[in-house]
C-alpha cells in the first residue's frame, strides 16, 4: 500500500493516542482489509510508524516522570522504577531470542552453505528462506495462526494448507524431523522453561528459576531410572549341571557288583564299610518312613 508523507505522519500522531487500526484507516480514508493486511505485515512501512507514533508519546511521557523523579516525586520515583526493571527484562528477553536465532541461523546456514546455494534451484532457496522466516517469529513467542497468517501475506501463492505444513516443518527442522514428535515438543517447551528461569533470576526470584530448571530438567528425561541391563558377564555363564552318572560326564560305567567286592575285601570298620558301600551306591539304601509326631504323642498320651 502507497501512502505519502503526510499519511504516515497521520499514522504516528494517531498511533500516539491510541486510536486502533480500524479507526486509522476510516481517518486516511482508506481500504480497511489493505490497512490490516500491511499493518500486520512483519516489518511494514505501517507497522514501523504506528509502532513509532506510540514510542514518541511514550519518550516524552517517561521524560516528565523523569524529571519529576529527579526532582523527588515519590510516585514518579516508584514509576521510573517499575519502568527500568520492565525494561532490563525486556533487553534480556531480546538477548535470549537473539542468542537463539543466531545458533539456529548459524545452522542453517552451514546447511545452505554445504548444498552450494548458487547451484541451489530457486524454489529449495525460497523453501529455506520460508522456514527460517516461521523460526524468527516462533523465537518470539507468535501464536501458530499469527505465524500462518503472516506466512500468508507474505507468500500470497502459498495456501492455507501449505503455510500449516511449512510450520511444521520449520520445527521439525530445528527441533527433530518427520511430523512435530513429543521430544520435539519436549525440546522446545524446555529451552523456553530455560528462558524464564534466566529471567526469574533476573528479577531475583530464585524460587521460580528453580521450578523452571526442574520442570525443564524433567522435560528431557533427566534423573529417569535407565532400563535395568542384564551384565554381560552373567548373560556368558554357562549353566552348570549336576549327575549321578559317570557316562554323563564322559567317562567309562563302573560295574558296582566288582566295586563292591573289593570294599569287601578292605581291612575298616563294619561301620565304614557300609557307609562306603552306600556313598558309592553299591547296596540298597533302606528308607524309613517316620509316622506324623502328633500321632506318636497322641498315643503316648492315651
Amino acid at each position: 500500500m502507497d501512502l505519502t508523507d503526510e499519511q504516515y505522519k497521520d499514522i504516528e500522531e494517531l498511533a500516539g493516542i491510541n486510536y486502533s487500526v480500524e479507526k486509522i484507516a476510516m481517518y486516511l480514508d482508506v481500504d480497511l482489509v489493505d490497512f490490516e493486511q500491511e499493518f500486520n505485515t512483519p516489518g511494514s512501512k505501517i507497522r514501523h510508524h504506528y509502532d513509532r507514533g506510540q514510542l514518541m508519546v511514550q519518550a516524552e511521557i517517561d521524560k516528565q516522570n523523569l524529571n519529576q523523579a529527579k526532582s523527588g516525586n515519590l510516585t514518579s520515583i516508584q514509576q521510573w522504577k517499575k519502568d527500568s526493571l520492565a525494561e532490563r527484562l525486556e533487553n534480556y528477553k531480546l538477548k535470549i531470542q537473539f542468542d537463539s536465532e543466531k545458533t539456529q541461523y548459524g545452522q542453517l546456514q552451514a546447511m545452505v552453505e554445504r548444498g552450494e546455494t548458487n547451484d541451489l534451484p530457486a524454489p529449495v532457496v525460497e523453501y529455506f528462506e520460508q522456514i527460517d522466516y516461521i523460526r524468527c517469529l516462533f523465537n518470539k513467542f507468535n501464536s501458530k495462526s499469527y505465524i500462518v497468517s503472516a506466512i500468508s501475506l507474505k507468500w500470497p501463492n502459498i495456501s492455507k494448507y501449505k503455510a500449516n505444513k511449512l510450520y511444521c516443518e520449520s520445527l521439525n527442522f530445528f527441533n527433530l524431523d518427520n511430523e512435530i514428535k513429543v521430544q520435539a515438543w519436549s525440546n522446545i517447551y524446555a529451552d523456553r522453561l530455560d528462558n524464564m528461569a534466566l529471567i526469574a533470576q533476573q528479577m531475583n526470584d530464585f524460587e521460580t528459576a528453580r521450578r523452571c530448571f526442574k520442570d525443564a530438567a524433567e522435560m528431557r528425561g533427566v534423573g529417569k531410572d535407565m532400563a535395568n541391563q542384564v551384565p554381560e558377564d552373567l548373560l556368558d555363564r554357562r549353566p552348570v549341571l549336576y549327575t549321578m552318572k559317570m557316562r554323563d560326564a564322559g567317562a567309562p560305567e563302573i560295574n558296582r557288583n566288582e566295586l563292591g567286592r573289593l570294599l569287601d575285601q578292605m581291612d575298616i570298620t563294619v561301620v565304614d564299610r557300609s557307609r562306603i558301600n552306600r556313598d558309592a551306591r553299591t547296596e540298597d539304601i533302606p528308607f524309613i518312613l517316620f509316622e506324623d509326631e502328633s500321632k506318636e504323642d497322641n498315643q503316648a498320651g492315651s
